[in-house]
This record gives structure tokens, sequence and C-alpha cells, in this order.
């Protein structure tokens, strides 16, 4: 999608637009000393990063529903979803370069959302009504981190490549969820996967 039908497509308002150009601004010029995205992705930001965050908003309808970005790292998508509307973000990454940079973005930006730079396994905060991630590991390991932030209706949407039916299958070997496996708005290998209802087939187990 080109940055005119994503605007289009996702109803972005003039307002949100102009802060997503300051944030994508930001990126790149932190980009030049901190490693926050890949430097080709910064080529097409408004597909690579904008697109592909944004398309969850589909899934998350009350714009007050708690979300929590696991593994945050230059704030995709936390800072996205927060531009568009929604209040209740929390970001967390155990890079404190980038936590830093996200801080400085949500203060720059004037959105409602926090960040905490921290490992998951060390974090100690409220369950989720979302929980997001991108990047960051494979299906069963999210999981198992979602676990620590999450009530009975939790809902997990992570954005994943083309190994996303390899990445199911090892998570089903660890623990039992119902999932749905949806086409991404901005890569043809991309996946949107919303799992509901997940638990440990086991009781131990060593990730």
């Amino acid at each position: 999608m080109t940055k005119d039908q994503i605007i289009k497509h996702f109803k972005i308002n003039e307002k949100q637009k102009n802060l997503i150009e300051i944030f994508l601004e930001k990126i790149s010029e932190e980009n030049q000393k901190t490693n926050l995205v890949g430097k080709s992705t910064l080529e097409e930001p408004w597909t690579r990063h904008v697109c592909d965050s944004v398309q969850i908003c589909k899934l998350i309808k009350n714009n007050q529903s708690s979300i929590l970005d696991m593994g945050t790292g230059a704030g995709i998508p936390g800072v996205f979803l927060s531009i568009l509307g929604y209040t209740n973000v929390v970001m967390v990454d155990s890079t404190k370069k980038k936590t830093d940079f996200v801080s400085r973005s949500i203060d720059r930006l004037g959105i409602k959302a926090s960040v905490y730079n921290s490992r998951l396994e060390g974090l100690k905060i409220t369950a989720f009504d979302f929980i997001t991630a991108r990047a960051l590991a494979p299906i069963y390991k999210l999981i198992n981190y979602s676990l620590f932030f999450s009530h009975k209706n939790t809902t997990l949407l992570f954005l994943k490549g083309r190994n996303v039916k390899k990445e199911i299958e090892e998570a089903k070997k660890l623990f039992a969820f119902n999932y749905e496996l949806l086409n991404s708005k901005s890569s043809p290998d991309g996946f949107l996967i919303k799992i509901k209802s997940y638990k440990k087939k086991w009781q131990r187990l060593y990730l």
C-alpha cells in the first residue's frame, strides 16, 4: 500500500498524519546513532512501519483498551497506536537507549503512553486487554511472556513473517490456544496472528 492508500484505508486524519511524519523523522535521525530499525526499512517507512503497525487497529475496537507492546524497540507499534488515539498503551524494552528515545518521542508528540526499560521477566505491572509484539521472538516464547500480563480475556496480536506456520506448530507442542491468521496489509510475506484462550499444556516448561 502507498502512503496515500494507508492514510485513506485506516482513516488517518491530518493531525495524526503530521505526528506520524514527525515520529518517522525522529526515528531516521536517531537511527544514525542508535540501531532502532533496519536502515533499508526507512526507504518505505509508511509501508514497513506505519501500515504494519496500524493494521492492528482493526482488531482493537475500544481506544481505551489496555495494550502492552512487548519489545517495542523504536516504539513500534506502540507509538503509532497512541498517535491513532489509543490512550492506554504501555511499551517495554530492555535496551535503555531505545526506551530513552521512545520516552523523548512521547513527550515530543504529546501522546498518552508509558514506556519501561526492563526485561519482561522482571516487569511488575498489571494484566492487559491486548498484548502486541513485532520481530521479538518465536510465538511460543511470546505466549509464555504474555502469561505474566494476561487476564482471562486477553488477546494476543503478533506481527509475524513467512515462518509463522512453523512457529504455530512449535507453539502447539507447549500451549493450547485458539488463533486466527490474517494476511498482513504491509507485506505479501507477512501475517498478523490473533491468539485467544491460551494456556500451558504442561505445568512446567523450560523455555
